[in-house]
């Protein structure tokens, strides 16, 4: 069922993304022509016009992420949503993953646009044998540099995904907490994303100086650390540290939508 919700949900919101992605990707491809054939009006016309289309992906992502939860889940479409045959568990992960996806979907497709336009002189042909080589030399050697490289593109894919799990769920659950209050719902999701978000940061400053305060650094001695070592420290606790962030705003949501459920 979880695979039925996110098919749907890709079709309500493919129809707003794919578009805009196509015409960013267009602009960029003729702007890149203007470029190469020096027209400098033409040029700087289609560097605005790919400037406000990835302003309004960006936008737009935020925008949609916002209101397909809480159209869907925490207004009138919700007594709809809630009598259907499926978890919230279902309910919550496929606006989650569909949301998380087009997210990075987005943050690709700026990125592919930018280089398009940042092309001067480079074989498109020639990057991918770059590409290749480089790739193929990672797989062939066994060096110890290469294993660290191999580790930390992983390490950051993940960092990747957390992030973007976790900023979606905190979304959710300030505007699932918003069902506390019957009016005013905006301004109460936006007062919990400050006051948490300021909560948060007051709590990891304070963990920090209590760390610094009974000399942890003493007693691991981080100056003895490899780079390597110390990194993946780092790494590990930024890890630990969203995953129990994604546990817990997503715990608040589905306890909101089960226990406290008020729709309007």
């Amino acid at each position: 069922m979880l695979g039925k919700l996110m098919k749907y949900e890709f079709m309500a919101t493919g129809r707003v993304f794919l578009p805009l992605f196509a015409a960013l990707l267009i602009v960029s491809v003729i702007n890149r022509i203007f470029q190469s054939l020096e027209l400098q009006v033409p040029s700087v016309l289609g560097i605005i016009l790919s400037v406000v289309l990835i302003v309004g992906i960006c936008v737009l992502t935020l925008i949609i992420t916002l209101q397909r939860f809480r159209n869907n889940l925490l207004s009138n479409e919700g007594y709809l949503m809630m009598t259907l045959p499926v978890s919230t568990n279902s309910l919550i992960l496929s606006k989650l993953f569909v949301a998380a996806i087009w997210t990075v979907v987005s943050f690709v497709v700026v990125v592919a646009s930018v280089m398009i336009m940042a092309m001067s002189g480079i074989d498109l042909q020639d990057i991918v044998i770059s590409a290749r080589l480089f790739f193929n030399n990672i797989l062939a050697e066994t060096t110890l540099e290469s294993t660290h490289l191999v580790v930390f593109s992983i390490e950051a894919v993940v960092c990747i995904i957390l992030s973007v799990l976790s900023g979606i769920l905190f979304l959710y659950a300030c505007m699932s907490l918003s069902m506390l209050v019957n009016k005013r719902r905006w301004l109460f999701t936006f007062g919990a994303y400050v006051v948490i978000s300021t909560a948060l940061q007051i709590l990891f400053s304070v963990l920090v100086a209590i760390g610094a305060a009974a000399g942890i650094t003493e007693v691991f001695d981080f100056s003895a650390w490899n780079t390597f070592g110390l990194s993946q420290m780092i790494i590990l606790i930024f890890l630990v540290i969203e995953a129990a962030l994604c546990v817990a705003y997503y715990y608040v949501t589905r306890y909101m939508l089960k226990r406290r459920l008020n729709l309007l």
